[in-house]
């Protein structure tokens, strides 16, 4: 069975590459839907190519953008298409955007992990990251030549390949961390006024606020943009990564910073009804394949407050 439909791919192959000009006859309605999806991948090879040799961005995408409206029957697919094709724009020959005076201003591919999901990608030099739910990471077409630097806004997982010839850099809020080659975690969301970054492996040299650290495996490093402070703890690092599992780790950490989790994960809103509910502590594990009933019982039966549904909001009340 499983030779027969290699046979059946390889002679599609065939045909669309020019060499064989046989025909297909009683194709199976799954057969004929597969084989219109190779068929329109083949053209978007094409187009690709096309598009490379364009000289504005907007011109490119202008073309592209008419081979990915999804089908029904290959939505999924062509997500994950479209992604590549990105990567083969900002990956391959000079592609650049002019302001007024001409000078070049790069053009950054975008990678995110949308809200209750988590994205794995790997990049070309080998580096694999995991992206936390409701995370960004962007890198500039010149990523593996020159430099090897990536812009993260949110929460992500880094196993770096090693070059000693160029250094892996993460920017991360208003810090910078730079490797050779190592696995650590790094949290960065936009609306949370501080950087959280642990080491896994090797070394890595975290800087923020004019200042610099050496972080060793095992070590928490927590920089507060307000206080423009860097403290450095030793953890149990499993609680920081557990999340690529589907747990999140909470040790007495506001009631403020569990609901912004919570937020990315459930995609809902929540709405404290007194400043000090914010400041409540928690310490515990959210399992993020449970429901969002199932997780709120729990907390409120180890906690201070009730949650109350109100339309699009949960509001957070103190308890009864």
């Amino acid at each position: 069975m499983k030779e027969n439909i290699q046979n059946k791919w390889e002679e599609w192959a065939s045909n669309l590459h020019g060499e064989s000009d046989a025909a297909d006859t009683n194709l199976s309605s799954d057969e004929a839907s597969d084989k219109k999806a190779v068929e329109s991948i083949f053209e978007l090879r094409g187009n690709v190519s096309k598009a490379r040799r364009l000289k504005a961005e907007d011109k490119a995408w202008a073309e592209l953008k008419k081979q990915l409206v999804p089908q029904r029957f290959w939505q999924e697919f062509l997500k994950y298409a479209a992604i590549v094709v990105v990567s083969l724009l900002v990956g391959g020959s000079a592609f650049w955007t002019y302001t007024t005076f001409n000078e070049p201003v790069p053009v950054f591919a975008s990678i995110t992990a949308p809200n209750g999901q988590i994205s794995n990608v790997t990049l070309f030099d080998g580096t694999n990251i995991w992206l936390n739910a409701g995370s960004t990471l962007k890198y500039t077409q010149n990523f593996n030549t020159a430099t090897r630097e990536v812009f993260l806004e949110g929460e992500a997982y880094f196993d770096v390949t090693k070059d000693k010839e160029r250094p892996f850099v993460v920017n991360a809020g208003k810090s910078q961390i730079k490797v050779l080659g190592t696995v650590f975690n790094v949290k960065a969301y936009q609306n949370e006024p501080k950087v959280e970054t642990v080491l896994v492996e090797g070394k890595i040299e975290f800087s923020a606020g004019g200042k610099s650290i050496l972080v060793d495996p095992g070590e928490h490093i927590l920089y507060t943009e307000n206080s423009n402070r860097i403290v450095k703890k030793e953890v149990n690092t499993a609680d920081y990564t557990a999340w690529k599992g589907g747990k999140i780790y909470f040790n007495n950490e506001s009631l403020l910073e569990l609901t912004l989790q919570l937020e990315r994960w459930y995609e809902v809103k929540f709405q404290f009804t007194g400043e000090h509910i914010k400041k409540y502590r928690f310490t515990g594990v959210i399992n993020t394949d449970k429901t969002l009933d199932y997780t709120l019982k729990i907390i409120e039966a180890i906690n201070k407050v009730d949650f109350e549904f109100n339309n699009e909001q949960i509001k957070i009340v103190d308890k009864k």
